[in-house]
C-alpha cells in the first residue's frame, strides 16, 4: 500500500437560489431554497393521483402531512434535518393544489373483475390498462396536473404481485408494471410518480417519514417544474458528458443490443438519447460492445442533440462506461466526434477489493483516491465520512469505485475527471441524499432501460428528459 498515492478530492459545491452555493443538497435548499423557474414568484404544483379509495386517501393524507412539517427521528441534524413543509411561506418555496378532476379512481368492481381471471400473470394486463385509462384521463383535463401520483391499490398488489418476492413487485415475462405506468405518462406528457402500498402505510420497515417526505417533495419540484432544484457550480462551459449503457428488449433476440445515453451539459441539464438496436459484437462476454460503426453513429446523435440545446458543439466530450472501451468503440466514438478538440473515454466500475484503514474511529473520506504505481487505473470514494455532516452514512466499511481512463483519450488530470464523477453523484434528483455511490451517468442506466426494455416503448413518442423515467 506504501506504493499507491493518496490524494483527496475537494467536496463539489451545487447552485441554489440566487447563485449561492452549498455542498448538501438538503443544506443549500432549507438555507437558499430551490433554484427558481423564470418568470413565476410564486409555485404551486398542480397534483393528480390515480388509485383506488382507500390508496388515494393515503395519498391525501401524506401530502397534507407534508405541508405541516415532518420531524426526524434522528438526533444528528446535519445529517438528517426535519422536513420543513410546504407552502408558499415554505423554505422549499412550493406548496401544491389538487382538485378532484385530478383523480382517477379504480373501482371496486374493475378490481373484482380482475380477481376473476385464474392466473396471476394474466390479470397484470389488465391492471396496467386500468391505470393507464386512468392517467390518460388525467392527462385530458385543462389544465393537467403537472404531476400524477399512483397510489398502486394493495387489491393489485394481491391480485398481480409475484408470491415469491417480499417486494410485491409486478411483472410479466415480457412486461413490467412500473415501466408500463412510466410510458403512460410519457404518452400524455405528464410526470409520474408510483407510490406503493408499503410507502404509503408506513412503519418501521420503511424510509422514516421525515426522510420519505424529503425525497417525494424534490422529485415533485423536478418533475413538476421540469428543471432542477439544485444544478452543479463546477462544470465550464461546452462540456458534454454521456453515460453509455445497454439493454435487451424484453422478447427480442438475445443478440441484439439498444444503446441508450444519458447526456447532461454545464449545469447539469440532462436528456435520454436511444439509440438503434445493435448487434453485440462480444455476444460471449458478460459485457456488451459497440462495432466501430454503431459507436460513431451512437456519438453522432449525442452531439447532433448537444447542438439542438446549445446551438454549438462542445470543445470537449467525456464518456462514461461501465464496461472497458474496445478498440474499435475507442475508433468509433473517436472519429465520430472529429470535430471535438478533447475526448475523454472513462470506465466506471461499482466495487474494488481496496481497503484503506485511516487511523482514528472514522472511514476514509469521501473523496479520497487512491493510484496505484502505474496510474492505470484509480480508486475513488465516493462514500465514506462527510465532514460537512460529520458521519458516514453507509453500511459496513466503504469501498472505492474503479475509475478506469482510456489509454489514448485521457487528459493525464485524474483529478479533474475524479471531481467530476464527485459531482454527478450529487445530481439525482429522484433523491435529497447527500450523494450516491455512483455517478448519474452510470447510476440510472438501469431505471432508464428498465422502461425502454418494454415492447410497446417503440410504439411511442418517447420524451428525453429523465423526469419521465424516474
Amino acid at each position: 500500500m506504501s506504493d499507491f498515492k493518496l490524494r483527496r478530492i475537494m467536496e463539489p459545491e451545487l447552485l441554489f437560489a440566487d447563485g449561492e452555493t452549498a455542498k448538501d443538497p438538503r443544506g443549500g435548499l432549507l438555507k437558499y431554497g430551490p433554484r427558481p423557474r423564470a418568470n413565476i414568484e410564486e409555485e404551486v404544483v398542480n397534483v393528480g393521483i390515480v388509485g383506488d379509495s382507500r390508496s388515494i386517501s393515503m395519498m391525501e393524507e401524506l401530502l397534507r402531512k407534508m405541508r405541516t412539517g415532518i420531524p426526524s427521528n434522528s438526533n444528528r441534524k446535519r445529517w438528517r434535518q426535519p422536513f420543513p413543509g410546504l407552502g408558499v411561506d415554505s423554505r422549499l418555496q412550493f406548496d401544491y393544489q389538487t382538485h378532484e378532476k385530478w383523480r382517477g379512481r379504480i373501482r371496486q368492481k374493475d378490481m373484482d373483475t380482475i380477481a376473476e381471471i385464474p392466473d396471476r400473470q394474466e390479470r397484470v394486463q389488465p391492471a396496467i390498462r386500468h391505470l393507464k385509462h386512468q392517467i390518460a384521463g388525467l392527462g385530458s383535463q385543462t389544465p393537467p396536473p403537472d404531476i400524477t401520483f399512483v397510489a398502486i391499490p394493495e387489491r393489485f398488489v394481491e391480485l398481480c404481485g409475484d408470491p415469491n418476492t417480499d417486494t410485491g413487485r409486478i411483472q410479466t415475462e415480457n412486461s413490467d408494471f412500473r415501466s408500463q405506468v412510466k410510458l403512460a405518462g410519457m404518452e400524455v406528457g405528464t410526470p409520474t410518480q408510483l407510490m406503493s402500498p408499503k410507502a404509503l402505510r408506513g412503519g418501521p420497515d420503511v424510509q422514516h417519514r421525515s426522510e420519505f417526505a424529503w425525497n417525494i417533495a424534490v422529485g415533485m419540484l423536478y418533475k413538476a417544474r421540469e428543471g432542477r432544484p439544485w444544478k452543479t457550480a463546477s462544470f465550464d462551459s461546452q462540456q458534454c458528458y454521456a453515460g453509455i449503457s445497454f439493454y435487451r428488449e424484453r422478447g427480442a433476440d438475445p443478440d441484439v443490443r439498444a444503446s441508450i445515453a444519458q447526456v447532461f451539459i454545464e449545469g447539469g441539464e440532462n436528456f435520454v438519447i436511444r439509440g438503434d438496436p445493435v448487434q453485440d459484437i462480444a455476444s460471449d462476454e458478460a459485457q456488451t460492445h459497440l462495432s466501430y460503426a454503431d459507436a460513431k453513429r451512437l456519438v453522432e446523435s449525442i452531439l447532433e442533440k448537444y447542438g439542438d440545446y446549445r446551438d454549438s458543439q462542445p470543445n470537449r466530450l467525456v464518456l462514461h462506461k461501465s464496461s472497458n472501451f474496445w478498440p474499435k468503440e475507442s475508433e468509433g466514438f473517436d472519429d465520430g466526434a472529429a470535430q471535438v478538440d478533447v475526448k475523454e473515454f472513462v470506465t466506471i466500475r461499482n466495487h474494488h477489493p481496496l481497503r484503506l484503514f485511516p487511523e482514528g474511529d472514522n472511514p476514509p473520506l469521501r473523496g479520497t483516491l487512491a493510484l496505484p504505481p502505474d496510474r492505470s487505473e484509480g480508486y475513488l470514494y465516493t462514500t465514506g465520512y462527510v465532514p460537512e455532516q460529520s458521519v458516514y452514512n453507509g453500511p459496513g466499511v466503504p469501498t472505492p469505485i474503479v475509475v478506469r481512463p482510456h489509454e489514448e483519450h485521457f487528459s493525464g488530470d485524474y483529478r479533474r475527471l475524479c471531481r467530476e464523477i464527485l459531482t454527478f453523484t450529487k445530481l439525482d434528483w429522484n433523491s435529497s441524499d447527500f450523494c450516491k455511490r455512483l455517478p448519474v451517468t452510470i447510476g440510472i442506466a438501469n431505471a432508464v432501460s428498465e422502461i425502454l426494455a418494454e415492447p410497446n416503448a417503440d410504439d411511442i413518442n418517447l420524451q428525453t428528459h429523465y423526469y419521465y423515467y424516474m
